[in-house]
């Protein structure tokens, strides 16, 4: 990889997947930090706190569709509202265990939505992700 990013978020329930993301991510050196959140609402949350200030919000998010509280769906909802500070690039990757056309043609509807992959996320599928994110850059 020729490009490093600064930040990615994990926003998944799954505390064993988001272990094995971290890890994932880490083992490919390009990525300075890791936010990780585990649900919706937490997430958003934290966005809407940083808004103002695109140096603390992740290049790349990673988000899960099934999630109790506030699912995936509910957060792209409520993410595209935010009036983000101008200069935030955000590359959204949904990650999810569901591989129905359905889930996969709603994805497709959401304009910040980069890529829907099903779980797992190996260390070259991570990468294949990295990839498509510099060339997009």
């Amino acid at each position: 990889m020729s490009y490093k990013l600064s930040m990615a978020g994990i926003i998944d329930d799954d505390e064993i997947y988001q272990l094995v993301m971290r890890r994932t991510i880490e083992q490919t050196g390009v990525i300075g930090s890791i936010l990780q959140f585990y649900d919706g609402e937490e997430a958003l949350n934290y966005f809407k706190e940083k808004q103002d200030t695109p140096e603390g919000l992740p290049d790349l998010i990673l988000l899960d569709i099934n999630m109790p509280f506030m699912d995936g769906w509910q957060f792209l909802d409520e993410f595209v509202k935010i009036p983000f500070k101008e200069g935030y690039r955000r590359k959204i990757h949904i990650i999810s265990s569901s591989s129905t056309s359905e889930d996969i043609n709603k994805a497709k509807g959401y304009s910040i939505v980069s890529g829907y992959h099903v779980k797992p996320i190996t260390k070259d599928k991570f990468e294949e992700i990295l990839r498509s994110i510099g060339s997009a850059a």
